[in-house]
């Protein structure tokens, strides 16, 4: 019989999905020493915004559509959701720099909402950092109207 191990649980704010242990150990992640509180981005990655670490715990939870997992497949990259993970988990292992997530500030109990990079804040919860480097999501109507929106940080 070919038993599928389920792996860790990863949860924001009460949003959860498993991590499967097979994704986790073909990462290299079985021996990651956490030595920063994010991974690693350069300014280059950024596409010329001001990249802020920001805490994952001022990240308001993302909720998907029914039936649409946290960790899907990419139809655009054409890879599954396991080559995605894998991916963002081999950086951290080798602290190669990864793009930032993209931010939008908002008033209430969180004051972010993510807009990209739902794979990067996740697999950066699993591997136990508590911030996550970002940019601000452009506002593409105030930008056109030449009102800028505040800076993250």
């Amino acid at each position: 019989m070919n038993m599928k191990t389920i792996g860790m649980t990863v949860s924001h704010h009460g949003v959860g999905t498993a991590l499967p242990d097979e994704w986790w150990a073909a990462a290299g992640m079985s021996n990651f020493v956490l030595s920063a509180t994010a991974y690693r981005c350069d300014q280059a990655q950024a596409g010329g915004l001001r990249v802020c670490l920001i805490p994952i715990a001022d990240i308001e939870p993302v909720h998907r559509a029914p039936g649409v997992p946290v960790f899907n497949d990419s139809i655009e990259e054409g890879i599954s959701a396991r080559e995605r993970v894998e991916r963002i988990l081999r950086a951290f292992v080798a602290n190669d720099a990864l793009p930032p997530v993209e931010l939008a500030k908002q008033a209430g109990r969180y004051p972010f909402r993510l807009r990209a990079g739902l794979h990067r804040l996740y697999c950066s919860i699993a591997a136990g950092f508590t911030e996550v480097p970002a940019v601000k999501a452009l506002d593409l109507k105030a930008f056109d109207a030449g009102l800028d929106i505040e800076e993250l940080c």
